[in-house]
């Protein structure tokens, strides 16, 4: 009788176990596939729609991946957010700004492969960690 209590306690250990790694495990997978928005090239006429959600203080997806040549509509979502927030593209002269609870969309074309870094250029914004990267691929 002994032994069935001892092999008892083992199976909720293991269970817990099993089930605190799943836990841990899933944030970190949601988190990774949230940084990344694909865009692939496209001989389609309409801009495709690159949605960046803007929050205190980050971007998500913090990469966002465009082929060069396509038109796109670039989105900055800040409906969630108590404070307004900007996306800013030194190297392109690119800048989307928007106050709090709004979106901005602005539709344009990157042309010029290469990796770029975008920003909240509002005080103090980047320096809380408000930056990004934008890849602009090569067809």
């Amino acid at each position: 009788m002994v032994e069935s209590k001892k092999s008892g306690r083992h199976l909720p250990f293991g269970f817990m176990v099993a089930f605190s790694l799943a836990a841990v495990a899933m944030p970190s997978v949601t988190r990774a596939q949230a940084q990344v928005a694909v865009l692939e090239p496209s001989n389609e006429t309409e801009p495709a729609e690159v949605r960046i959600v803007s929050t205190e203080f980050k971007y998500a997806p913090s990469t966002v991946r465009i082929a060069a040549g396509r038109a796109v509509t670039l989105i900055l979502d800040n409906s969630g957010a108590e404070t307004e927030h900007g996306l800013f593209v030194p190297a392109l002269g690119f800048r989307l700004q928007v106050k709090a609870g709004g979106i901005a969309r602005r539709n344009i074309v990157f042309e010029k492969p290469g990796e770029y870094e975008f920003t909240c250029d509002l005080p103090g914004h980047r320096d809380a960690g408000m930056t990004g990267t934008l890849i602009v691929v090569d067809r």
